[in-house]
């Protein structure tokens, strides 16, 4: 499959001479699967977890909580959004038990294309392959750093800090992505980024 020989090289994934994939691998890279996703497309769930690797596009992490006094169509929130080509998503708990159930939704935000690998097959493949355990524990760290950083934010920021560190962090997306969806991931409403971009912008001319 081209897309994924091609994320390979993206990923670093390119084997030095005289390297011999395993048995494991190779039947690993025949599992790949090739998602395409439409805007406003959730990617669907599977019966059993997958790992899937952004190869173009743009995904955002909708959270919803069902049950309790406020049934009824939940309001989403985002928790993260997947731009960079490479980053991986762990399908791991898209529902969780508990009183009230949290339902994980991952959405595009613009027209996407992922790679899709089943997470038991991965984990076993990566015991035995070092590049890659070395590719997926750099991903899982790369992953908790981040979702650290975007708690630190949420927390300690100001709204203003909160969309300056979007801005840099995140380049180019505020042309991508529906301001309301932004505005729900740096935890404002979306009158707040507007009145803050306008100052921005004012401030600037």
């Amino acid at each position: 499959m081209k897309e994924w020989e091609e994320l390979k090289e993206t990923l670093g994934l390119i084997p030095k001479a005289g390297y011999e994939p395993s048995d494991a691998f190779r039947s690993l890279e025949e599992r790949v699967r090739l998602i395409r996703l439409k805007k406003g497309a959730a990617l669907p769930e599977t019966p059993m977890p997958e790992v899937y690797i952004l190869r173009s596009g743009v995904l955002y992490c909708a959270v919803e909580q069902y049950g309790g006094a406020g049934e009824g169509t939940p309001v989403p929130v985002i928790d993260n959004i997947l731009w960079k080509p490479g980053t991986m998503y762990f399908d791991i708990h898209r529902v969780t038990e508990s009183a009230y159930p949290v339902r994980e939704r991952v959405i595009a935000a613009e027209d996407s294309v992922l790679l899709s690998l089943p997470i038991h097959e991965t984990d076993a493949v990566n015991r035995a392959e070092r590049q890659l355990f070395h590719l997926y524990a750099k991903r899982h760290e790369e992953n908790l750093t981040d979702l650290w950083t975007r708690k630190n934010v949420l927390q300690y920021m100001s709204a203003p800090e909160r969309y300056e560190w979007f801005l840099e962090n995140y380049p180019g997306l505020i042309g991508r992505v529906q301001h309301k969806l932004i505005a729900s991931f740096l935890n404002m409403t979306p009158v707040s980024l507007s009145r803050i971009r306008h100052r921005m912008r004012e401030a600037r001319e």
